[in-house]
């Protein structure tokens, strides 16, 4: 072994993170030892109420105090209308907004199989089950809109096929405020693909494709 036996442990046990590589492992591993005691006992502290203290939602499957959920259990939400998204802090964006009265289906991660991560089988599992009990009319998916949060939406597509439910995604576009430089490529190209008529005005130009200048 190239590190004592407890750093070596450590190493393994942090490569079992998505994402997370030997080397990444080892700097992780390396800046634990740097750390003071008292930081190292804060984290172990955290890494045992986060996971002694929170639970899944029995609906939808998001990370809460308690089971169901604090938006499961308001019934004054639209149980017909779910909203699928890959994690906790979607949820809590598209409550931010105030853009989704509905209920939410948390997958827990994107499609990168590179970097193990993959919706955990049983949350589409999940998903299909509420669909089947009749009472969803409209799945909605609001998954990221690069190859991660697309290989997702595939994923939520195949365990849907055959039921009955209609099935939506949030439109996509040129985000307000950006210069097209900055804007990822599959985005751009959505964007491109799902452009819209604009109709010109009298005062600004032709109102029919083809025609020519106001005259004045």
């Amino acid at each position: 072994m190239a590190f004592p036996e407890p750093l070596e442990r450590l190493i393994r046990a942090l490569e079992r993170f998505p994402g997370v590589g030997p080397r990444s492992a080892e700097r992780m591993a390396l800046h634990v030892l740097r750390s003071d005691p008292e930081e190292v006992a804060d984290l172990a502290i955290a890494l045992r109420d986060a996971r002694m203290e929170t639970v899944r939602c029995e609906v939808c499957g998001n990370v809460t105090l308690q089971s169901p959920c604090r938006i499961c259990a308001d019934p004054e939400r639209d149980a017909a209308t779910v909203c699928v998204v890959e994690g906790p802090r979607e949820v809590a964006k598209m409550e931010d907004a105030g853009a989704h009265d509905g209920l939410y289906h948390v997958l827990m991660a994107g499609f990168a199989p590179r970097e193990g991560a993959a919706p955990e089988a049983r949350a589409l599992l999940s998903l299909r089950r509420r669909v089947d009990a009749g009472t969803v009319k409209e799945v909605v998916l609001a998954t990221a809109p690069d190859r991660e949060g697309e290989g997702a939406a595939l994923l939520v597509r195949e365990a849907l096929q055959g039921a009955a439910v209609k099935v939506s995604r949030l439109a996509r576009g040129v985000p307000v405020g950006t210069r097209l430089e900055y804007l990822h490529g599959e985005i751009l190209a959505e964007a491109y693909r799902e452009r819209r008529s604009w109709p010109l005005d009298a005062a600004s130009g032709p109102s029919e494709p083809g025609g020519g200048p106001p005259e004045g």
